[in-house]
């Protein structure tokens, strides 16, 4: 799924409206992001591009001997070097791009621990060109959605993380990929910066101007053309 078509204007307008209306119960910011994949996993890639030079190479190499060379007395035909070689680089360049078409294949090779680290820092890039947009006060959070891996992750700035413990966050991404499985995307995102307002308000309270210094924009991140 392609994160830009991902949520249609209709549904982009309803999560900002409910950043805004999120962000006059606390004074941190709230930035929502949704992202195509969070990692371009060239290992996994690799691997599947080895596999498709086997079966290209062996594949030749069975169409080979299977052809008729007029007599068993004939030598056993075969393929030029060049030919071989053409066989192996296109069976590479095919597992590969199969392999970043149909993303649920690299799932077979890559650890969860792999993917959780992808996803932690290209949710920390977001983050950080955030905060590096506004010189903020309070503090930020990121709710970042991941698409190709089906995981959701809240991220905050050191302002911010004072007020969210380990559990709040973990008990914001249950609900959004629940929402995610069970309405959409911009539901689950409503559902999310609802709950973290929630528990900001408590402790970062808006300000006396409670200025929005960050854009209430829904960021659509799709890394690849």
């Amino acid at each position: 799924m392609n994160a830009i078509k991902a949520l249609n204007t209709q549904q982009i307008e309803s999560v900002e409206e409910c950043i805004r209306e999120a962000e006059k119960a606390t004074a941190t910011e709230i930035v929502c992001a949704v992202a195509t994949e969070s990692g371009r996993y060239d290992r996994a890639e690799s691997i599947f591009g080895i596999l498709g030079s086997v079966v290209g190479l062996g594949g030749g190499h069975f169409i080979a001997r299977s052809l008729d060379n007029d007599g068993m007395w004939s030598a056993e035909p075969e393929f030029s070097l060049l030919v071989q070689m053409s066989l192996v680089i296109f069976g590479f360049l095919a597992g590969v791009i199969l392999t970043s078409i149909f993303k649920s294949l690299r799932a077979c090779v890559i650890s969860t621990s792999e993917t959780n680290e992808e996803i932690q820092r290209s949710a920390q890039i977001v983050l950080a060109d955030a905060v590096l947009a506004s010189p903020r006060s309070a503090g930020a959070v990121l709710l970042y959605i991941s698409l190709a891996e089906r995981r959701a992750s809240v991220l905050c700035d050191r302002l911010a993380n004072v007020a969210l413990e380990q559990e709040i966050l973990e008990t914001v991404c249950n609900a959004v990929l629940k929402e995610i499985k069970e309405n959409d995307i911009a539901q689950a995102l409503t559902v999310g910066v609802t709950l973290l307002a929630e528990h900001l308000a408590e402790k970062i309270p808006p300000g006396d101007s409670n200025e929005n210094e960050l854009e209430n924009h829904v960021l659509l991140i799709h890394p690849r053309p």
